[in-house]
């Protein structure tokens, strides 16, 4: 059944390298997007609401509402304000929502999007790993779904799904796994030696050898720190501790990551990296829906290769797993801690390697907090975003 032409979709952060996106893959395949929401980019969001014959558009500024109002028909509903992305989720009647906010930004329309039912597909870390479990409690009650967009947990959604151990409403059951193999492409800096990476600009962070993304989460793969993030939203997401998780550095970015079951076999996802696929996959499941794209050519492929991660050249690796098993709000300081440090070393107030050493310093700093609720989430933030500054400007 192609469930995929009945559902009406929202696509939160519309504007950006997932969301563009997700809004190709949708309209390829018929799927009727109602609800587009953005954060300043007023130009590009108006154009692809009037594409998409939008019924409703969000932004989170009064003053850019009215500027959308100027640009978009009557026919097309605007909010505006601190609540509008919100207000919006709530009240848009859709049944996929894409969320792709970046950042803890994306936390409170996560909330929002869990408590009305729909399926979302969820390719904002930040909330997962900030709170995942009061998600899906959210879940839960609403009797909603979450699929990962992530490229690496939507691969391994679908290797636990062919066993019968993916649940969209709840972590997953991961009883007959033994490993769960992330892999990580390595980033522009893959061989180098910590003291080799003191001299990186931000232009040469940005240079990502396989993936185009946003400004932060490129970095981030520079440095690792995304693949920390990963981890810990593989342990939300599947319901195991990180030793059970193993990152693997593979350079081609074809394998999106594997499953090892406890009967030594291994099932891998292959494609060639394009984050549609997974907006695809999360659209249609469980089924398939078509796929007009070029298949995997093997012989031109010619080879896999494998390493470990350098964790002394690159200890954010280390450091994420640190923060899981702080427990309560430490990943969400993490995230905190590492926004500021990014920003910093975009700025160039901050060397690449004073973005890890950032992070660490403020982990051991940070307060204990249990992760009981989304205000407590928000203070951890703060807090964290308080001290990385302090240690930033010092």
């Amino acid at each position: 059944m192609e469930n995929y032409k009945e559902r009406r979709a929202a696509v939160l952060g519309s504007t950006g390298s997932v969301g563009t996106q997700a809004i190709d893959a949708l309209t390829r395949l018929g799927t009727k997007i109602d609800l587009l929401t953005a954060g300043k980019n007023i130009d590009l969001v108006a154009r692809q609401a009037i594409e998409c014959d939008a019924r409703a558009v969000a932004v989170p500024d009064c003053g850019d509402g009215e500027k959308l109002r100027a640009l978009l028909p009557d026919t097309i509903k605007v909010y505006a304000g601190e609540s509008a992305v919100c207000d919006s989720i709530r009240e848009c009647g859709c049944d996929l929502i894409v969320h792709s906010i970046s950042g803890m930004a994306g936390i409170p329309a996560a909330l929002a999007a869990a408590d009305t039912g729909a399926r979302i597909a969820m390719a904002n870390k930040e909330a997962l790993i900030s709170l995942g479990h009061l998600i899906y409690d959210r879940l839960r009650k609403s009797g909603g779904e979450l699929i990962p967009v992530d490229s690496e947990h939507s691969a391994i959604f679908q290797c636990l799904s062919a066993s019968g151990c993916a649940d969209p409403k709840a972590p997953a059951d991961s009883s007959k796994v033994r490993r769960i193999l992330l892999t990580a492409s390595g980033g522009p800096f893959f061989g180098k030696k910590r003291e080799e990476l003191e001299g990186v600009t931000p232009e040469m962070a940005l240079a990502h050898p396989t993936w185009k993304m946003g400004a932060k989460i490129t970095i981030d793969c520079a440095t690792l720190m995304n693949k920390g993030f990963e981890l810990i939203e593989a342990c939300r997401l599947f319901n195991v501790e990180p030793d059970r998780v193993e990152v693997l550095v593979h350079r081609q970015s074809i394998i999106h990551s594997m499953v090892e079951y406890t009967d030594g076999a291994v099932i891998a996802e292959l494609s060639y990296p394009d984050m549609r696929d997974c907006v695809r996959y999360a659209l249609a499941y469980p089924d398939r829906a078509p796929f007009g794209g070029e298949p995997l050519d093997f012989v031109k492929l010619g080879s896999l290769t494998f390493h470990a991660p350098d964790t002394e050249a690159f200890p954010l690796l280390t450091a994420a797993t640190d923060a899981w098993y702080m427990g309560g709000c430490a990943p969400a300081a993490l995230i905190a801690a590492d926004e500021e440090a990014v920003q910093a070393f975009i700025d160039k107030k901050l060397s690449f390697n004073g973005i890890s050493d950032v992070v660490r310093d403020t982990l051991t700093k940070i307060s204990s907090i249990a992760a009981d609720s989304p205000e407590a989430v928000f203070e951890a933030e703060r807090e964290a975003r308080a001290i990385a500054q302090a240690i930033i400007n010092k």
